[in-house]
């Protein structure tokens, strides 16, 4: 099954072309006008049939062969209407789901391209968040507060982007808040220990 996949995955386009022909082939042999005329000629010699027996007369071997003949035609007429009827629903499925997948990484490209364009002017949580482990390491896992701030202010010197810099009414900085934002979400999810002195912060040892 992996050997046949291959060939396909390498050019899906042969599957619509494999298909195309199954397709075509199968609504070749399927004859709808054929069909309805051999159902009705499958009834008219059934009640043919049911007068002769009921007649009492010899219902000839030709009529009976007739008969069979034509419930076989009209039986496999009907049976690749079947499939073709199958193949349709399986295809509709099929195409949903590739719309939607399509769909969906249309949609998580264009979050990607709208998460980049969103940290153009600004340190992104992520790298903040590095900064302040490997701060902490360089301190020796722990240090106030203060301490982390210096130490990521000269590691990030000249990496700072334009609305880091900021500052607020107070002179503090855009990125030194951010940084302690991230700092209380790293506790909330256990990176770092909650202790009683705010002051100090510390990774927490694994």
């Amino acid at each position: 099954m992996a050997e046949h996949c291959s060939q396909f995955i390498q050019n899906p386009v042969k599957i619509i072309d494999v298909l195309d022909s199954v397709i075509k082939k199968l609504s070749g042999q399927c004859q709808v006008k054929a069909t309805l005329d051999g159902t009705l000629q499958v009834t008219e010699i059934t009640k043919a049939i049911a007068r002769l027996k009921d007649s009492g007369a010899k219902i000839p071997d030709e009529l009976r062969n007739l008969k069979i003949g034509l419930s076989t035609l009209v039986t496999e007429q009907q049976n690749l209407l079947l499939i073709l009827q199958s193949l349709e629903l399986r295809l509709s499925h099929t195409i949903t789901d590739l719309r939607a997948r399509i769909k969906q990484l249309a949609e998580c490209k264009q979050n990607k391209k709208k998460s980049r364009k969103r940290y153009v002017k600004r340190t992104s949580p992520t790298l903040l968040r590095k900064e302040i482990c490997r701060a902490l390491r360089e301190l020796g896992g722990s240090a106030k507060k203060s301490e982390v701030i210096d130490r990521n202010r000269a590691n990030m010197e000249g990496k700072f982007k334009p609305d880091d810099t900021e500052r607020d009414s107070k002179g503090i900085s855009n990125w030194e808040k951010w940084v302690g934002s991230e700092r209380s979400k790293m506790i909330k999810e256990g990176i770092l220990k909650s202790g009683s002195n705010q002051r100090v912060w510390e990774l927490r040892r694994k």
